[in-house]
């Protein structure tokens, strides 16, 4: 089926619409599915909050829905990243979906037989936030592998503008039902909506969805849990992909929070419109971030580079998130409202695209998480800061603040350029290291550290300083990419005559690097053999960590 649909992705070309992932079938249902789940849980945070107001109308009980609804993303995206990159993706999204639908049905069940209270709900909101995490680092690399490489940016743009869609969207339908019925029946659609999901999910080719390097493996076991979470804290400490996501992403969100999460008070309070006007405005976002992210930016991504793109829109950004401060006119209003809906969906899609970048496949699912983490904490805590600052100093002062501080967020490009990803290729090159004499051991040993040394000798004093440079990025890399420890030593009495250690956690880890090595660890080998191709070759020797016999 799969590829049936990616031979029709040959035959025709949507040009420019942004649209050529749709030509997959599967692409499409999943993304439809996907897009009415982030609807059904935008109206069910509109229910429940709205249900507390009536249980609890006490600000700090309905405060609590957002903290229940958040508190589950800080504490297990990266778990869930974690579970995404070692089992499988379709799995994993048919039992927790199958989990939304039990809780968010049973809830609905409580509170139309009235026994739903603050406590109850509040246990539920946060169980559906821990669904909702489990679900949404998954689903991005499981739809990104139904389309092409060429569709992938395309792909990545419009799972991007389903999660938007659904913030804009579910607010108003399920303010809608919520005032024409009652707070349970969201509670049910939104349990219905997991119900597509599971119908699509279990079309899908099992095997797609097993983490990439996984299908090249044959014998060795899946990660261990623990070591793939000190894998990811590594990653994150030493990769400078990783660096620039995080880096560009938290400042981003921590500063255009300002704009959405003062938006209703500007609506009620500055411009004086209703439930209904306060709709539109959304609507426009809405609007907005569509023409953006399937007209606009695939005409642009050609012509313009990721950081040219990303730089534009923030300062596009930034102008909507000051002249909705002053603006009085509703009509104007709505317009710049889809400016900011335009440049908004184009810094989501660009960080997206750098995420999937940032990473090799065996590690892609938990750098999304942190991705996802860092982008909801920005919301959370600059929720606080500017909700904070404009209960002092007013809603325009503050959104001037925040958009010059969003402005000025740019020159982070300086030090966290997207450009440092140019030149990466995380491509897994499993024949570049050739497997040690030793590699099968003894099996009660695999649990052993592995050791290995690379002993350089007679390096040209002239070359010395290159030399230790290039072996140090390597070092970089390399922990990046999971090595435990790593060292350049060099020998006082020869100063031409050097030692690299390199530990890895397990002899069994190690293998796995030897399946998993990217081209970037190759190339930098390579350009330092071809610095030293004068001296004598590297002598390197494995080690296994031995325990005390009993």
């Amino acid at each position: 089926m799969v590829g049936t649909d990616r031979q029709l992705d040959n035959e025709e070309d949507i040009s420019g619409s942004g649209l050529n992932p749709f030509k997959s079938s599967l692409y499409r249902l999943l993304w439809i599915a996907a897009l009415f789940s982030y609807v059904g849980a935008a109206m069910y945070d509109v229910g429940a909050s709205w249900l507390m107001t009536s249980l609890a109308p006490n600000p700090l009980f309905v405060s609590l829905i957002t903290t229940a609804t958040t508190l589950p993303i800080l504490l297990f995206a990266l778990p869930s990243g974690i579970l995404s990159d070692i089992f499988d993706r379709r799995r994993i999204l048919l039992i927790t979906s199958a989990y939304m639908f039990t809780i968010s049905t049973a809830l609905g069940i409580l509170t139309l037989v009235g026994l739903t209270t603050t406590t109850v709900l509040l246990m539920f909101t946060f169980a559906l936030g821990a669904g909702t995490t489990l679900i949404r680092t998954p689903i991005i690399p499981t739809m990104s592998g139904l389309v092409s490489k060429k569709e992938l940016p395309d792909a990545l743009t419009l799972s991007a503008l389903a999660s938007n869609l659904g913030r804009v969207i579910g607010p108003i339908v399920g303010g809608f039902i919520v005032s024409a019925i009652a707070p349970w029946a969201v509670f049910f659609i939104n349990s219905a909506s997991f119900i597509g999901m599971m119908i699509v999910l279990s079309r899908l080719p099992r095997r797609l969805n097993v983490p990439n390097y996984q299908q090249q493996q044959s014998s060795l076991p899946p990660e261990n849990i623990i070591r793939a979470i000190r894998i990811q804290i590594r990653y994150i400490r030493h990769s400078q992909a990783a660096h620039v996501l995080i880096i560009r992403a938290g400042l981003f969100t921590l500063c255009s929070s300002a704009l959405l999460s003062l938006l209703p008070l500007l609506a009620k309070h500055d411009l004086g419109l209703d439930s209904i006007g306060f709709g539109l405005l959304l609507g426009s976002f809405g609007v907005g971030a569509i023409i953006g992210g399937i007209v606009i930016l695939p005409r642009l991504r050609p012509k313009a580079s990721v950081e040219s793109l990303i730089t534009v829109s923030i300062a596009l950004l930034a102008i909507v998130t000051f002249t909705m401060g002053y603006v009085q006119v509703f009509e104007i209003a709505c317009l710049v409202m889809g400016l900011g809906g335009i440049a908004f969906i184009t810094i989501l899609s660009k960080f997206y695209t750098i995420g999937v970048k940032s990473a090799p496949k065996w590690i892609g699912a938990r750098v999304l998480a942190v991705y996802l983490l860092v982008l909801n904490g920005g919301l959370v805590v600059g929720s606080v800061i500017w909700g904070t600052m404009a209960n002092t100093f007013g809603i325009p002062i503050t959104l001037s603040v925040a958009s010059l501080a969003l402005a000025a967020t740019i020159i982070a490009r300086k030090g966290y350029s997207s450009t440092l990803l140019d030149d990466l290729d995380f491509t897994p090159v499993s024949d570049h290291w050739s497997l040690p004499p030793q590699s099968s051991i003894d099996p009660t040993q695999v649990d052993n550290h592995a050791l290995i040394t690379i002993e350089y000798n007679k390096i040209d004093p002239k070359l010395s300083d290159e030399f230790q440079r290039n072996v140090h990025e390597l070092g970089r890399m390399l922990k990046s990419e999971g090595m435990a420890y790593w060292e350049l030593f060099q020998d006082p009495a020869d100063t031409s005559h050097y030692i690299e250690i390199r530990i890895a956690d397990t002899w069994t880890d190690h293998m796995r690097q030897h399946e998993y090595v990217t081209k970037n660890v190759q190339d930098m080998e390579n350009r330092i053999r071809e610095l030293i191709k004068d001296s004598p070759q590297p002598i390197i020797s494995h080690y296994i960590g031995k325990t005390p016999t009993k």
